[in-house]
C-alpha cells in the first residue's frame, strides 16, 4: 500500500486558491489532519489520487480516469444535490454554461448525464446524505457519507441565553439561498412586533452570471416587515453575529428539490455554536433532531408561526437548555475522527495507507 502522505494528489477544488467553505471545511480538512500535501491538479501531471468537486472539469477527468491504468485514483467529492435537478432547461443551461465558461473541457450538455458519466468513472464517490448514496449507488458501489469540519472557523460556543423583549432571530448563509427566508414571511410578519431578523451574509448577488448587474439582499427579502438587518458575512467573525442572536432558523424553499435535498452541515455549525435552531422539514434535518431528541421542525408555515410564538414566550432558561442540548449531541456525533472515518475508509479501500 502507499502511504497517503507519499501520494502525489491533486485536488480540484470549489476554488483554485482552495478558499471556498466546500474546500476548507472538507478536504482541506481532513489533508491538514492527516499531513497531506496537494496541489491543484495540472493537464499532463501524474497523480496517484485526484479528488474532484463538482467545479472541477468533470468531462476531462472522468475521460482520463476510463484511459488510465490501475496507478491512477480517481475520487469525487459530490457534496450539492445536482441530481434533483430535474428540469430538461436547468440541466442543459448548466452543462451547456460550463462549456462556454471553460470549466468542462469537453461538452456535455446535459449536466445530470455528467453526474452519471463522473460517478461511473471515479473509482469512489463521497456524498453527503442517505438519499444522495441512494441515487448514487445505481452508478458507482464504493460510497461514503461525510458531514462538514468547521475547525478554528468557529468561535467559543454561545454563553449568555439572556434576552430582550424581542425575540432576535439570526440566519447565516450564502446570498444565493437567500430566498429561502421568504417562506416565512408570513409568521415573521405576523410577529413583526415580537421577534427581529439579523441576515448574515453577502449584502448583494450577481444577475444572471453579472450580466444584469447585482441585487441587494435588501430586496430579496422585500416584504418581511419585522425588523430587519443585514450584516455582510466574514470568515473572521460570522460567529459572533451568531451567537448574539437567541434563535436560529434555517428556512426552507419547500419549492425547490435542491434545497429539500441539502444536508445538516448548516445545523451542525449552529449547534456547535450552542445556538436554538429552527430548521425546515427536509429529511436530513428531521434525522439530526431525532439524533438530538429536539422537536424543531417546522414543516408548514403554521409550524413556524406556533414555534416562533412559544420561543418568543421562552425564559432564558428554556433558550439555553435548546441550544445546550443541541450543543452536546453535535459535539458527540460529528467530531473529528466522525470526520476523518469515511475518507479514511475511501482511501484505504483504493490501496492507500492512512
Amino acid at each position: 500500500m502507499i502511504p497517503l502522505r507519499e501520494a502525489r494528489i491533486g485536488y480540484a477544488g470549489y476554488s483554485r486558491d482552495f478558499s471556498a467553505p466546500g474546500d476548507r471545511r472538507r478536504f482541506l480538512a481532513y489533508a491538514r489532519e492527516r499531513g497531506l500535501s496537494f496541489e491543484y491538479p495540472r493537464t499532463g501531471a501524474d497523480y496517484d489520487l485526484v479528488i474532484v468537486t463538482q467545479n472541477a472539469d468533470l468531462t476531462g477527468w472522468a475521460a482520463r480516469r476510463t484511459q488510465k491504468g490501475a496507478n491512477f485514483r480517481l475520487v469525487f467529492d459530490l457534496v450539492d444535490s445536482y441530481f434533483e435537478q430535474k428540469r430538461l432547461d436547468e440541466r442543459f443551461l448548466k452543462g451547456i454554461g460550463r462549456f462556454v465558461e471553460g470549466r468542462d473541457s469537453r461538452l456535455s450538455p446535459d449536466f445530470r448525464a455528467t453526474l452519471k458519466r463522473t460517478c461511473r468513472a471515479a473509482d469512489a464517490v463521497l456524498c453527503a446524505t442517505a438519499e444522495q448514496e441512494a441515487t448514487i449507488s445505481a452508478y458507482n458501489g464504493r460510497i461514503a457519507q461525510s458531514f462538514d469540519w468547521f475547525g478554528d472557523e468557529l468561535g467559543p460556543r454561545k454563553q449568555d441565553y439572556s434576552r430582550g423583549e424581542r425575540l432576535r432571530l439570526v440566519w447565516e448563509g450564502q446570498v444565493g439561498t437567500l430566498r429561502s427566508i421568504r417562506a416565512l414571511r408570513e409568521p415573521l410578519n405576523a410577529l413583526r412586533d415580537r421577534v427581529e431578523l439579523n441576515v448574515v451574509t453577502d449584502p448583494s448577488m450577481a444577475r444572471y452570471y453579472g450580466r444584469l448587474g447585482t441585487i441587494r439582499a435588501e430586496e430579496i427579502l422585500a416584504g418581511i416587515d419585522c425588523p430587519l438587518t443585514v450584516t455582510p458575512w466574514r470568515k473572521e467573525d460570522f460567529w459572533r453575529h451568531i451567537i448574539a442572536a437567541d434563535v436560529a432558523i434555517i428556512p426552507m424553499d419547500g419549492y425547490h428539490s435542491m434545497i429539500l435535498a441539502k444536508p445538516d452541515n448548516k445545523l451542525i455549525l449552529l449547534w456547535k455554536l450552542g445556538m436554538p435552531v429552527l430548521t425546515g422539514g427536509t429529511a436530513a434535518y428531521r434525522r439530526a433532531m431525532a439524533g438530538a431528541g429536539l422537536d424543531m421542525v417546522c414543516e408548514t408555515p403554521a409550524d413556524w408561526r406556533a414555534k416562533l410564538e412559544m420561543l418568543a414566550a421562552a425564559p432564558a432558561a428554556e433558550l439555553a437548555r435548546l441550544g445546550g442540548q443541541g450543543h452536546d449531541h453535535a459535539q458527540l456525533a460529528y467530531d473529528l475522527d466522525a470526520f476523518c472515518a469515511p475518507f479514511d475508509r475511501i482511501f484505504t479501500e483504493l490501496g492507500f495507507s492512512v
